[in-house]
């Protein structure tokens, strides 16, 4: 009987290992976190990096589709997809409906202006009376209530690039956006940086986690045990210098 339990228990492990990971990405978010070709297939970028060393304690074969901020959600929740990454329950319109995992990487978020205005380090206070462009469909709840209010007026655009040039243009006296996606910007084009000004002072910090389908084969405790053996063997911080960012 003991023999026949653990017999199972094997065949139960090997069944789970042989299950693919089907992972959602965000299109709009271009390098560090993601890299795509020509005909926008994900190449690497942090994400990929990560979610492959993920799988590969897994010992699963994985599969990324982007999605739109406005559907990316709903794919995941559905079981479309079994798990999307650098997410968090504070930008999930029902944060209930998925499973969420450990910490993994750190977005922070900053106040970018033009080179020649006065640094915003003082959030909400300083962006009162300003014009903010912020991405499509995120959530801010730091200035919430003034954005509500018109205290803020929020200018909403689907990419960065765009963000930048509305800047450059006039048609915003700020922008918020991540590190990553700035410093992404800026390496694509490098003579840009002297136009702008980033705070010091962070926007917002937040430690983002995976979201995983309820509707998943996959387990909460085996996507968390990879995570946290990532997180030991030191991957996920070398990953994160890889493109010049910081687990602090």
């Amino acid at each position: 009987m003991a023999a026949l339990l653990s017999c199972w228990a094997c065949t139960s492990g090997a069944l789970a290992a042989e299950q693919p990971l089907r992972v959602a990405i965000y299109e709009n978010l271009d390098y560090p976190l993601n890299i795509f070709d020509k005909n926008h297939q994900l190449l690497g970028g942090l994400q990929k990096d990560f979610i492959d060393q993920l799988a590969k304690k897994l010992s699963a074969q994985v599969s990324y589709t982007p999605y739109s901020r406005r559907r990316i959600e709903s794919v995941v929740i559905q079981g479309d997809a079994d798990l999307m990454c650098y997410s968090s329950p504070a930008w999930f319109d029902l944060p209930k409906e998925v499973g969420w995992t450990v910490a993994t990487f750190p977005q922070v978020e900053r106040v970018v202006v033009l080179a020649d205005k006065a640094s915003i380090e003082i959030v909400p206070q300083q962006m009162e009376g300003k014009k903010l462009v912020l991405q499509l469909g995120y959530h801010y709840p730091q200035i919430a209530s003034q954005l509500a209010d018109g205290k803020i007026k929020r200018i909403d655009l689907t990419d960065v690039p765009g963000m930048f040039r509305l800047l450059a243009l006039g048609g915003a006296d700020a922008m918020v956006s991540s590190d990553g996606e700035i410093e992404g910007y800026f390496k694509n084009f490098p003579e840009k940086r002297s136009l702008y000004k980033i705070s010091k002072t962070p926007f917002s910090v937040v430690q983002t986690q995976c979201a995983l389908s309820h509707k998943s084969a996959w387990k909460l405790e085996q996507i968390n045990s990879a995570i946290q053996f990532l997180q030991e063997n030191g991957e996920m911080d070398r990953i994160m210098r890889k493109y010049g960012l910081s687990m602090r």
